[in-house]
């Protein structure tokens, strides 16, 4: 059974065509182009892949990964996936932070290695690295911030307004 599956999807400025086809159903056909809205006689990215049929999800993980690491390196932002590929791509997504994460984490943090670095090393996504950094009391768009009491001093289950009202009032 022969089939041809066309997508374009718009990212920002940006269209991505991606067509799969197959005449023989032995082997599969991947055409990737991309423009800038508006000038798409100059392509972006473009190129043609034919591979076996079933080496097909095989090749999805391994362009998830090496797209992921490119974008790490760039330190650019990347649209979140599906729920589905988040497990793939980020092995820690939804696991509990252990303690000795959570100090390896502020110290990476306050070293200053960039949230999506982080996020990497512990197969998390950045988001749950800037939420982890603000539980523990850290203000993730400012490194050189420290809680009054130290890092890792404030309880995530309680405000600071609180655990400052613990102190003898004078009177």
């Amino acid at each position: 059974m022969a089939f041809r599956h066309t997508n374009e999807l718009p990212l920002g400025d940006k269209i991505f065509r991606i067509e799969l086809a197959s005449d023989d159903d032995i082997t599969v056909t991947l055409t990737l182009i991309g423009w800038r809205e508006g000038r798409q006689g100059a392509p972006l990215a473009s190129g043609t892949l034919t591979m076996p049929l079933a080496d097909v999800p095989t090749l999805r993980i391994a362009l998830n990964r090496g797209l992921r690491a490119l974008a790490l390196a760039a330190d650019v932002a990347e649209p979140i996936p599906d729920r589905d590929i988040l497990r793939e791509l980020f092995p820690g997504h939804g696991a509990p932070w252990v303690p000795r994460h959570e100090e390896d984490l502020t110290q990476r943090f306050h070293a200053g290695e960039t949230i999506a670095r982080i996020a990497a090393r512990f197969g998390r996504t950045p988001d749950s690295v800037r939420t982890k950094l603000r539980e523990l009391g850290h203000d993730p768009r400012r490194p050189e911030y420290c809680p009054p009491d130290g890092c890792l001093s404030w309880s995530r289950y309680v405000s600071p307004a609180l655990v400052g009202s613990a102190a003898p009032q004078e009177g």
